[in-house]
């Protein structure tokens, strides 16, 4: 073996040698190297929640002290609105964010301050702010999106927080700006751009932070802001994006949906216990990602279907607004009943009324035929107006005679214009028909026609029918604009549809002419009605706890197989039946006569509640029973259910759901009224108008009666038909009563309705009772009960507490309470007071409540006038209107009543109201003259020889107000029983006067020496002048305690209006001016009358010796020698009393006047 060798190491170098640096590799540090390197980190404090309090309380206060003169939008960290702009175009996404969260904020924080100056402040930034805001809809990071959305939503928000800018008004001119960038977000390239964009859209259809389905549904949204009515003139550029968006997402995908996925469920749980634990894991992890998934796809198409849906309706209502501008005129020989036509009679809808254009009016003597240039009425929406609707399908809005000029002077290019909105159109349709194919593939078809589908599908269902209705009612709309250029009669459907199956399909670009793309857009009609049919109704797999929820999706598919099918583009009058009318009948029928007891009061919100589901099947029957147009030609009706025996077999459901008989009291034969009371069941009634479904109801029986109502006493007229219209005709007021003037439309269209059948009344009332058929008795019976049944109207509605209150503040309790008449528009308090007048003998009740509201008015008018408080009442003009109806109707009622609401209606009585403290004025005491004028005109017209009959009766009266200025001492008393009294003596005074000046004018002895027999004896002559003569003292004590008559013209302005009436009595009363005279010359030289009082006399005299109108008295004193000496003994008389005082020269001046005056006789 070799010896081994031990090497030694080689010795350690002091230093050891530096590794060489290579490529790409650092060298390493030297090991006397130091590390200077060090971290910091940062405490991100925010501010405390008491701080931010005071900072927001010490903002709220500032921004309201300085908000008139600032109007800077400002966050709570203090930054303007300027400053968080800037970060807007910042390249990073975090901090366009930032400013973004920043505006919110400032937004959010005009909550704080008053609704009106956050709205102010919002307003006059808005410029600045939307074109910023709009700009991060096109963001390309999701959460600045977001941010941008939500911020538009909170400006919303705010916007209609306050009554003055709920209508959106401020925003209207900015929508074409903001349709600029909506449809750059739809037109966008990133598929979640575009999906936002449809979120922008429903914003601005809408106007709301957070559109829903409920609120699509909901009745009150169809009241448009005035920024969506501005978006319906867009809405043709937003639409095709609309559509191609909904192309883009597919419904089918939910598996979880469908009625298979337990099925599904179970196998996939059998294969699953086969796996290891480890594929159980991944399969959990995937499935759960596929169903997160699959919801986000969900929500994305609920989504768009809602902004779809929110766009159609805006301009489905838009072109409702503008529809009743373009209303057809039939022809004017033609008798028609409608409620919005001429009245025959004493009642007549004439240009030019008392109040305003449009009025009812009541014209008295014959009944005289309307003139040839008068044009009808169409409209009563500012009535609300009352619209002359038939029925909603675009067939009556056809022109049947069509000049061939108009045809030929079309322009082409409005062919090519209108050919491209009838493709968009048609397919728009055929998109949603394929949609709605995806939705039925997640249900499950049963052995019949019908559909059973999970209730997670419905409302997708839901939304996807209401676009499909919305979508043809604006096709419909936009018919009726091109229809005299296009008429149905000039294309066949059927050749086109031959030609097409034999050519094959023909897409919708070669479509040659405008008559083509109408023939396709039927096809797709038809094909989308097929559709609804085979998946109608809808059903749940078992057992469902929610039934209504599919009650309400199977009504929306009624409503929609009934718009769509409802007219045909191409139909000759002679089409047959369509399937579907029977199945819907067949449906329709078994859920009217449900019981009453499922119309409860529900909340408005809920979009899913029976009562809605009813309101859409009642819209259905109204298709149903309500005859459509046709271009046949003739006259015959044309109804989509054929078949009479249904249709009166569903009018008599609906009748018994809805209008079932009441009780009158007074109902002659109890024909159309039940012969006994039930206080249930007219709950029950209330309660059912009140609903949405009420009011559709009732507008129902508003169609029925103008279509049938001339021609109810017709032979060819069914008599259980007309009866039991007459019996719906009974039950409106019951529906008017319950609407307390909620809702004016309706009522207006209630009581049209009504006044057009009592005119038929007015027409047969000469028939004798034996020769009476059936329907004529069933008319007088309503008629009779009529009169009762609308004494509601004119009761206050809170009228029980006042009954425990004392006599004075229950009368000023009374001014507070108001009846449903004072809560309705003019127009429709003209309806019910028109009515009124053609049932004429109006009850005691009626006319009491009626005097009632008249004297409210003045009252009103004069509390008003005087700063006092504002009462909710009638105006001025109606009240004459009333006054008039009741006088026309005088005749058939008893006199004693007439005369009770004459002189209650004049507010005379309850003269509250007149402060003489708050203006201190005396002119206070002739606010009543055009009431006191109006009821003088009356009472001296009321019938032949006024003063003979008339006067008698009101003689209590008189003398009660002729002692009134008497009773005034003064000094004392309030000043508003002061004016009260007053004005009651003057009342009494000018009455008496009116009867004098008739009784002058009857004989025609103006000029002569007539002695007028009016009043009755010597004790009401002197009742009569001591009022006059206390009216003369209270007013120099006006003079007395301030300086209202300082000046002279003031108080020859104040003796004139004062002593006008008198003039009249001491002219044509028999002894009155001599008795006058010597009365006031004792008083004069009476002690302790003062100077004021003397002065009053004085003028007075002065005034009646000068007057010239109404009479001259002058001539008679020249005449009779008797009244020259006691004239001249009373001037003397009185100089003597003045003389050496202040009115020395005014007793100068009286005796010379009245030497002049009889020294020019001798």
């Amino acid at each position: 073996m070799a010896p081994t060798t031990n090497k030694s190491k080689p010795p350690a170098r002091d230093f050891a040698k530096r590794p060489r640096a290579k490529v790409g590799k650092r060298a390493p540090a030297k090991v006397n190297a130091t590390d200077t390197s060090f971290k910091t980190a940062t405490v991100a404090v925010r501010s405390q929640g008491q701080s931010l309090d005071k900072g927001r309380q010490q903002q709220g206060k500032d921004a309201t002290l300085s908000s008139a003169k600032r109007m800077e939008l400002f966050s709570s960290r203090g930054n303007t609105l300027a400053t968080l702009q800037m970060s807007l175009r910042h390249h990073a996404a975090p901090v366009r964010a930032s400013g973004l969260k920043g505006i919110r904020d400032a937004v959010q924080s005009l909550s704080l301050l008053d609704a009106a100056i956050g709205v102010a402040i919002l307003e006059a930034n808005l410029p600045s702010l939307l074109p910023h805001l709009c700009r991060c809809w096109l963001d390309e990071d999701d959460d600045v999106r977001t941010l941008a959305l939500n911020l538009y939503g909170d400006i919303l928000k705010c916007l209609t927080s306050s009554l003055e800018s709920v209508d959106l008004k401020c925003l209207a001119p900015f929508v074409p700006f903001l349709c600029a960038y909506a449809s750059s977000a739809l037109n966008s390239l990133d598929r979640s751009i575009r999906i936002d964009g449809s979120s922008i859209v429903a914003m601005l259809a809408s106007a709301v932070q957070s559109p829903s389905f409920s609120q699509l549904m909901s009745s009150s949204s169809s009241k448009m802001s005035a920024m969506s009515r501005e978006l319906s003139h867009h809405v043709d550029s937003l639409l095709p994006s609309m559509e191609r968006l909904l192309t883009s997402v597919s419904l089918g995908r939910r598996a979880s949906s469908s009625g298979r996925s337990a099925e599904s469920q179970k196998s996939n749980t059998a294969a699953g216990q086969k796996r290891g634990r480890s594929g159980k894991n991944a399969s959990s992890v995937q499935t759960k990602a596929v169903s997160k998934r699959e919801s986000r796809e969900s929500t994305t198409a609920q989504s768009i279907l809602l902004s779809l849906a929110f766009l159609l309706r805006t301009s489905l209502i838009s072109n409702d607004d503008m529809g009743g501008m373009n209303l057809t005129i039939r022809d004017k020989t033609q008798r028609d009943l409608l409620p919005s036509l001429y009245v025959s009679g004493e009642c007549s809808f004439l240009k030019g009324g008392s109040a305003q254009s449009n009025s009812l009016l009541l014209i008295r003597g014959t009944k005289g035929s309307r003139a040839a240039d008068e044009t009808r009425i169409c409209s009563i929406r500012d009535l609300p107006a009352i619209q002359d609707e038939v029925t909603n399908n675009s067939t009556n809005a056809l022109v049947e005679d069509i000049p061939t000029d108009d045809l030929s002077s079309r322009p082409k290019e409005k062919d090519a214009e209108s050919m491209e909105k009838v493709q968009q159109m048609t397919s728009l349709l055929e998109t949603l028909r394929g949609k709605f194919v995806e939705i039925a593939h997640l249900g499950k078809k049963t052995d019949a026609n019908g559909l059973m589908s999970s209730s997670n599908d419905l409302e997708t269902m839901d939304v996807l029918v209401q676009i499909i209705r919305l979508s043809h009612s604006r096709f419909q709309s936009y018919y009726q604009s091109i229809s005299k250029y296009y008429p149905r009669t000039e294309t066949d459907a059927s050749k086109s549809n031959k030609k097409r199956e034999k050519g094959g399909k023909k897409s919708t670009t070669d479509l040659q002419n405008v008559q083509e793309c109408l023939v396709a857009y039927q096809t797709s009609v038809d094909r989308v009605l097929q559709l609804l049919l085979e998946n109608f109704p809808v059903k749940s797999f078992g057992e469902t706890t929610n039934p209504e929820r599919y009650e309400f999706t199977n009504a929306c598919i009624c409503s929609a197989l009934a718009e769509l099918g409802g007219g045909a583009l191409f139909d000759d009058g002679k089409r047959k039946t369509s399937p579907w009318v029977n199945t819907v009948f067949s449906y329709v029928l078994p859920r009217l006569t449900c019981d009453q007891d499922s119309y409860e009061p529900k909340p408005e919100d809920d979009s899913y509640s029976e009562s809605i589901s009813t309101n859409m099947l009642l819209k259905v029957v109204m298709k149903l029973l309500l005859p459509i147009g046709n271009n046949s030609g003739d006259n015959t009706k044309s109804y989509l259910l054929n078949n009479i025996v249904k249709r009166q077999e569903i009018l008599e459901a609906f009748a018994k759901a809805f209008f079932p008989q009441v009780y009158c009291q007074l109902a002659p034969h109890h024909v159309i009224y039940a012969s006994s009371s039930t206080a249930e069941l007219e709950r029950k009634i209330r309660n059912v108008a009140n609903t949405a479904a009420g009011r559709t109801a009732c507008i129902l029986v508003t169609k029925l009666v103008a279509q049938s109502a001339d021609s109810l006493f017709n032979d060819s007229t069914d008599t259980e038909y007309a009866t039991l219209l007459l019996q719906m005709i009974s039950v409106l007021p019951t529906y008017v009563v319950a609407w307390e003037g909620k809702y004016p439309t309706e009522t207006g269209l209630a009581l049209a309705s009504i006044l057009s059948v009592v005119r038929q009344w007015e027409a047969s009332g000469n028939v004798s009772g034996d020769s009476k058929s059936p329907v004529t008795l069933a008319l007088e019976e309503l008629c009779l009960g009529l009169r009762y049944s609308l004494e509601a109207l004119y009761i206050p509605i809170e009228d029980s507490p006042a009954v425990q209150q004392p006599r004075k503040k229950r009368k000023k309790a009374n001014l507070k309470q108001t009846c449903i008449l004072e809560r309705l528009p003019e127009q429709v308090q003209k309806l019910a007071i028109g009515l009124a007048g053609l049932l004429q003998s109006p009850t005691e009740v009626t006319a009491k409540q009626l005097s009632q509201i008249c004297s409210k008015a003045f009252i009103s008018h004069i509390a008003t006038t005087n700063g006092d408080q504002e009462y909710e009442a009638v105006s001025l003009d109606m009240a004459n209107y009333i006054r008039e109806v009741v006088h026309l109707s005088r005749r058939t009622m008893p006199m004693p009543t007439y005369l009770s609401f004459l002189l209650d209606g004049s507010g005379i009585e309850l003269t509250i109201g007149i402060s003489l403290m708050q203006k201190q004025s005396p002119d206070n005491v002739f606010l009543y003259d055009s009431a006191i004028d109006q009821l003088s005109r009356f009472l001296t017209t009321s019938c032949d020889k006024a003063s003979q009959k008339v006067l008698p009766m009101l003689r209590p009266i008189i003398e009660k107000w002729l002692l009134a200025p008497t009773k005034i001492k003064e000094n004392e008393g309030a000043s508003n029983e002061t004016m009260r009294l007053l004005v009651q003596g003057r009342s009494a005074i000018s009455i008496l006067s009116a009867f004098t000046w008739d009784d002058v004018l009857s004989h025609n002895c103006v000029d002569d020496d007539f002695i007028s027999s009016t009043l009755l004896d010597d004790k009401l002559d002197q009742l009569l002048l001591n009022s006059i003569l206390s009216l003369c003292e209270v007013s120099g004590s006006f003079w007395s305690k301030g300086s209202h008559f300082d000046d002279t013209e003031a108080q020859q302005l104040y003796l004139a209006k004062l002593m006008g009436p008198v003039a009249v009595l001491l002219r044509y009363r028999k002894g009155m001016l001599k008795q006058f005279l010597e009365t006031v010359s004792k008083r004069v030289a009476a002690q302790g009358m003062s100077e004021t009082v003397v002065e009053i006399y004085m003028k007075a005299i002065l005034m009646i010796l000068k007057s010239k109108d109404p009479v001259l008295m002058t001539s008679m004193i020249q005449r009779s020698d008797d009244l020259q000496k006691v004239l001249l003994s009373v001037a003397k008389s009185i100089e003597t009393i003045v003389s050496g005082g202040p009115l020395a020269h005014l007793g100068g001046k009286l005796q010379h006047h009245v030497n002049t005056i009889c020294s020019s006789n001798q």
